[in-house]
Parts: C-alpha cells; structure tokens; sequence
C-alpha cells in the first residue's frame, strides 16, 4: 500500500536520511503512526489535521492504510520511500518544514511579546480543557506548581536546583506525554524567547528529564530543548511578535487542541516564568 507525503520536518528527513537509520513502529493511532529507532528518536507519520511538527512526517491526504501498520513492524528507508511493513511512503515530493521558529527575530520583539502576556493568558483560561493545568481544577497542578517554583530560582544560575525540579517534573501525571513533562517542554519554548543563553538551559532540562518518562515524551522534550515546536506555536509567535493586534484566539485554540491536555499544559509551563 502506498502513501505520499507532503511535507517533513527537518529533524525527521536527518533521521530517516542517516545512514545506519532502522526503526520500528511504536504505536498506532487513529491520524498517527510513531515509529522509534534503537537510540529513541521518534517519527510520526500524521494525517493532515494532525500538520506540521518536529518530529512529523504528514501524509497527503487522511487514509485509513495507517491502520495497516501495527506495534512491532520494521521500518526503513530505500531510496525516496520509506518502508514500513507493507506501507510504502513516497517522500519525493514532501516539502522541508522547519521546526524552528524564526527565534532571532521573535527575541528582538520580545517587548511586544510581553506587552501581550496577559492577554495570552486570559485567551488561554478561557479557551483550556478541563483538567490541563490552566484550569484550578488540575489534581496534578498542585505538584507541579511546587516544582516549578524552584524553576524561577534556578532561572538564570543555579544548574543544579534546575536539573533537580526537571527530575522531580518529569513524567508526572498520566498519559503519553504526562502533564509535567508537557510543562517543562512550554517552559524551554519561553526560554528560547527570554533566557539570555536559552541552549545550555534548555539542554540540562532535556538532559535531566527525559530519561525518566516516555519514549514519545522524551522526544518531544529534546525537540523543545532545540527549539522545535509544532506549527500552532510558529502562528502563536507569529500573533504575540506581529504588529498592530494581531487576534491570538486562532493560533491559542490551535494550541490547546493538542491531544487531551498536553497543549494547555504545555502553553501553561510557558506562561509560567512569563507572568510571574
């Protein structure tokens, strides 16, 4: 059966184009298949709806054939097509996505940024999921919160206080990417934005966090250490640096819709050191 994809990511063309890459489905879902290499990295194959991001590889068109692929099966790269049990997905016409917003540019507006915040986070509580951590409602908020205080102290100098709270947040709460670790991926897109030297911070967050969650959790969590973000968060930027008063309800809705709670969680580790 075969497939065309439209559009990958930059990160994911790396790992399929390295020449030792082999990999293996991890999971399948409805507008997903997850495939996992032996040293972790992570690709997604995705229906349209589901667009653009770090780890993504996105199909033409929505197609039920993802339901062929099941937990398990092989995954490799012959010339232009990526082969994945008995699906065969044309690259050649996918166009490259870059994962990286334009930072340079989105930190030299980050006074327009600000100037924005509070109402990002009125827009966010108004527009969150029950049970994310934008909600009073959360049962993990409470733990999370107490952790991320020591995130604001470890802002700009103590490494250490930060690799510790990174520990204690990661993996907690449930689900795929668990409330946590959605959190501190929210908390290293504002440090791309506002930390005077973003990389370093961000890496001793990966570096801390991700061995302790999931397969798919800790993927997106060195994408975040990178930078890399999906592409409701490229339009949020887009909106909070743009000038004049751009509408932030579109790109923030976009945001939120991710998964159960993981993109309000996510917005929520963001506005975290931003407003307080």
């Amino acid at each position: 059966m075969r497939l065309t994809a439209c559009s990958i990511s930059r990160t994911a063309m790396a790992t399929v184009r390295h020449p030792a890459f082999s990999a293996h489905v991890m999971a399948v879902f409805e507008q997903a298949c997850d495939l996992v290499t032996p040293n972790g990295d992570v690709i997604a194959l995705v229906t349209p709806p589901i667009g653009d991001g770090p780890l993504n590889i996105v199909l033409e068109a929505e197609s039920p054939k993802l339901a062929a692929a099941s937990p398990g099966m092989p995954a490799w790269l012959a010339g232009d097509t990526l082969h994945v049990g008995d699906l065969d997905v044309d690259l050649r016409e996918a166009s490259l996505w870059e994962p990286c917003p334009a930072w340079s540019a989105v930190r030299a507006r980050l006074e327009t940024v600000v100037a924005r915040l509070p109402e990002l986070q009125a827009t966010a509580l108004r527009l969150a999921p029950v049970g994310s951590l934008l909600t009073e409602d959360s049962a993990a908020s409470y733990a999370i919160v107490s952790e991320a205080k020591n995130l604001e102290l470890a802002w700009e100098r103590d490494t250490t206080r930060l690799r510790e709270a990174a520990v204690r947040l990661a993996g907690l709460g449930i689900g795929l990417t668990p409330a946590g670790d959605d959190f501190l991926a929210g908390l290293m897109l504002w440090a791309w934005l506002a930390h005077p030297v973003p990389g370093p911070f961000c890496q001793t967050v990966a570096e801390a966090a991700a061995p302790r969650t999931t397969t798919l959790s800790a993927a997106f969590l060195r994408a975040a250490a990178r930078g890399e973000c999906d592409a409701a968060w490229h339009r949020l930027f887009a909106a909070l640096s743009a000038d004049g008063a751009a509408q932030l309800a579109p790109p923030v809705s976009q945001v939120v819709a991710h998964g159960a709670t993981s993109g309000a969680d996510m917005l929520a580790g963001f506005l975290w050191l931003a407003v307080t």
